[in-house]
């Protein structure tokens, strides 16, 4: 029995020391108690008569919550009222079209060009890659809102270390319990993902963030002890109840949006598949390290418990300051 536990324990030491470590990092480098959702932001452009089209821009959020002073640059020929309402273009709506002032790997504006005819084109733009050539064949219709979702979910920390704190509470052990956890994870989320994103249901952001916070937190306290909880003993129902709540925080970024109900519909879909992939390719990440980390440890069977036992702390420390953070947010606001 002793022997079975303890690469168990090593896989869980692995998977803490990661997560840990990458999250407490995250909340010293921002300073803050947040760790709100990353929203895309979106300029849509639409033709309401011949190279005259009305503008709509909503500026793209980081994972702290803080908006970014964002410039767009419009191709030539192609100028701007004062208010940044209307667009007019003498030669048509064509050529390179730049928006200049995205930070980060993961901060992401969608690009929607709707012409009188009906058609639609759509492209993400990021700081790496921050301009698209209006005139050329825009990519695949689903393309986009895939990358946007794997953006969003490695961008979103209070989300991953929610499956981390899984992957602590079922000792990092790919098996059963472990794939039907996290499927349970994912059908919740994609149904609230899907009802709050189309309207039928509306939460307000801040006490959703709140339960999100919460969630990480009780994980991390689960993952300490081997007590048979209802989280210990139904891993797949507690991540079911609290993927509800999560995919409520997914929603805020669609939702913000303001996309057309019609183009909602189908970017909602590939939005979500992002998330799962990308969700699944930690997931997969973690396990193939935490396989490394059982090597590391077996010599040593006293370092295993003391690693996951410290990593599980940092873990719930993080969450705890998340969620005061947020708490205090909702207090202020009412008061």
């Amino acid at each position: 029995m002793t022997r079975r536990l303890r690469p168990r324990r090593g896989v869980a030491a692995a998977v803490a020391a990661i997560g840990a470590a990458w999250l407490a990092l995250a909340v010293i480098a921002g300073g803050r108690a947040a760790a709100h959702d990353l929203r895309p932001g979106v300029l849509a452009l639409v033709e309401v008569g011949p190279g005259d089209y009305a503008v709509r821009f909503v500026a793209p959020v980081d994972n702290l919550g803080e908006s970014t002073d964002v410039t767009i640059v419009w191709p030539a020929g192609c100028v701007a009222d004062r208010d940044g309402a209307r667009l007019r273009c003498a030669e048509g709506l064509a050529g390179p079209l730049v928006v200049r002032g995205m930070h980060g790997r993961s901060m992401r504006t969608v690009v929607q060009v709707t012409r009188r005819d009906g058609a639609r084109a759509e492209w993400i733009v990021g700081a790496d890659a921050p301009s698209v050539d209006l005139g050329a064949p825009p990519p695949r219709a689903w393309r986009p809102w895939l990358a946007l979702g794997v953006a969003h979910i490695l961008g979103g920390l209070d989300h991953l270390a929610f499956v981390i704190g899984l992957l602590l509470v079922l000792d990092g052990v790919l098996d059963r319990r472990l794939l039907a956890t996290i499927s349970a994870f994912t059908a919740a989320h994609s149904l609230t993902l899907a009802l709050a994103a189309l309207g039928v249901v509306g939460v307000a952001a801040a006490p959703v963030e709140a339960c999100i916070a919460a969630s990480v937190l009780l994980v991390a306290r689960e993952a300490t002890h081997r007590e048979p909880t209802v989280i210990r003993r139904w891993p797949w129902l507690a991540a079911a109840g609290f993927g509800l709540v999560h995919g409520l925080g997914f929603a805020g970024a669609l939702g913000d949006l303001g996309l057309p109900r019609a183009s909602l519909a189908s970017s909602l879909v590939w939005f979500n598949l992002g998330v799962e992939v990308g969700q699944l390719a930690v997931v997969a990440t973690v396990v193939l390290l935490v396989r490394l980390g059982r090597r590391l440890v077996a010599g040593h069977p006293a370092v295993g418990p003391r690693a996951h036992r410290v990593a599980c702390y940092a873990l719930g420390g993080v969450a705890a300051w998340w969620l005061l953070g947020r708490v205090v947010t909702i207090a202020v606001a009412g008061a």
